[in-house]
Order: structure tokens, then C-alpha cells, then sequence
């Protein structure tokens, strides 16, 4: 079964400065995007565009920490896990209202419970 190279494949092997366009490596590339959207969609993210910046940004530090590019792959991790938590706190990228949104408004009753 031939490894299908898509935009975002490519994208990840000019990040990763890969030249060989082989299909074991095309296959590498493509599970470590798999396996970034589905953590991603661990934590909530619904809006998983290959065009969308933040999430091609997103999949590229997975990608090279992942493959420990430049020695830097805990950077990398940091990175990608900081702009995780990101994305899965905003609304846009979850579909909805997210969980630290959900009742921002302190009420009356609130207070009253908070100070007894």
C-alpha cells in the first residue's frame, strides 16, 4: 500500500528538512500527523484544517519533536503542548463553549457562598 503524500505531508517534510520522498518516510510523516490530530482531539479540538494556521503550526512542533529535529525536541514538546492547551481553551477551536468560559460571571450568590 503506497503512503499518499498530501500538501500537509509535504509541508511537515520541507519543516523536517527531508528530501527523500520515500514511502517508508511519506508513511512516518503521515502517522505523526495522525497521531497529532488525535491528540488534539483528546483535548477537545474540533477544528482540524490542514489550512488553518495555528493547527499546521501545531502539527509541525509535534512533528519535530517527534522526530528530534535540531536536538531541540523537548522545545518542540513545550511548544506544541503550550499551543495545545491554546487551542483547546478557545471556542473557535473546540465548536463551543469551552469549560473555563462556561460561567465566567460571579453572581450575588456567588460572593455570598465564596465568603460564607
Amino acid at each position: 500500500m503506497a503512503a499518499t503524500a498530501t500538501t500537509l505531508t509535504e509541508k511537515m517534510r520541507a519543516a523536517l528538512r527531508i528530501s527523500s520522498t520515500s514511502e517508508k518516510i511519506t508513511e512516518e510523516i503521515n502517522d505523526c500527523i495522525a497521531a497529532c490530530k488525535m491528540d488534539l482531539q483528546d483535548v477537545g479540538v474540533k477544528k482540524l484544517e490542514e489550512t488553518d494556521a495555528l493547527i499546521i503550526r501545531a502539527i509541525t512542533l509535534y512533528c519535530k519533536a517527534e522526530f528530534g529535529y535540531s536536538d531541540k525536541s523537548e522545545q518542540f514538546w513545550k511548544s506544541y503542548e503550550c499551543l495545545k492547551m491554546h487551542l483547546s481553551l478557545s471556542s473557535e477551536y473546540t465548536g463551543g463553549v469551552t469549560p473555563d468560559t462556561a460561567d465566567d460571571e460571579v453572581g450575588e450568590q456567588d460572593i455570598k457562598n465564596l465568603f460564607g
